[in-house]
């Protein structure tokens, strides 16, 4: 999906962002330009410290860039206040965290009301609403056992459903395979990609597990806090077609 043949989510421009420490500087983020369509499933890859991790920060509302221009969803968030961003955020970005971030005492239907409460849904719709989210990632047996009863793999897609509350335009995925086996790695980012497709949302994922770069539509490869690569999905599609046992590390010095 071209980024400029529809309706922009992301639009970033001159993003840069440096770090202080005492009068140390450490330039974390260079230059950054970078567009995601509605609907596009992107993810970040790149080496430890090459500035993924603050990008996807920056992206969701949660750090403001020293220079450049940020909108999402048609909002220029680097003009927000403070509360304005954090009003933007609830309301627009749903997130999934490595490690969750579920309430252990809740139940999963607790866990995803929590995100409607935010948004202002409460009582027996946040209920029909966190419910209805159960049963599409699959756990429509599990919706009253608490967190600690529930598989890792379940507990991701507890994470899932509470990032689509409310039909976010935009959801951000932090490592979401990093505490799963293969098998449910493959299957959490496979069901995410579905659903986000299914209802238009946009998805940007910081990894670096290999056996999900398939199902991207797009990645881009930062290196020294600038996007050095990118690669679409069908012109990984091409290259493997062309060669299927390519020499190490070709197709990661092409981005993919």
């Amino acid at each position: 999906m071209s980024a400029t043949s529809t309706q922009l989510v992301v639009s970033g421009k001159g993003i840069s962002k440096a770090y202080h420490t005492g009068r140390i500087e450490t330039r974390v983020l260079e230059d950054i330009s970078l567009q995601v369509a509605r609907g596009e499933f992107v993810y970040l890859v790149g080496p430890s410290g090459s500035g993924k991790t603050t990008l996807l920060s920056i992206l969701g509302c949660v750090l403001s860039p020293d220079t450049g221009s940020l909108e999402l969803a048609g909002q220029d968030v680097t003009r927000l206040s403070d509360q304005q961003r954090t009003r933007f955020r609830c309301h627009n970005i749903g997130f999934v965290f490595q490690r969750f971030h579920l309430f252990g005492g809740l139940t999963a239907w607790e866990n995803v009301a929590v995100a409607f409460r935010l948004l202002g849904v409460s009582g027996r719709k946040a209920k029909l609403e966190s419910l209805e989210l159960l049963e599409r990632v699959g756990l429509a047996n599990r919706t009253n056992h608490k967190i600690s009863q529930l598989s890792i793999g379940q507990r991701q897609r507890v994470a899932l459903a509470r990032a689509l509350a409310g039909n976010p335009p935009l959801i951000l995925a932090d490592e979401p395979t990093a505490s799963l086996d293969a098998e449910s790695g493959l299957q959490a980012v496979q069901l995410l990609r579905r659903l986000c497709h299914e209802i238009g949302t946009t998805v940007v994922v910081v990894t670096h597990d290999d056996r999900i770069k398939h199902l991207a539509d797009r990645v881009l490869s930062l290196s020294e806090g600038r996007i050095v690569g990118e690669m679409s999905r069908d012109a990984r599609t091409l290259l493997q077609e062309a060669d299927p046992n390519p020499e190490p590390g070709l197709l990661a010095s092409c981005g993919v």
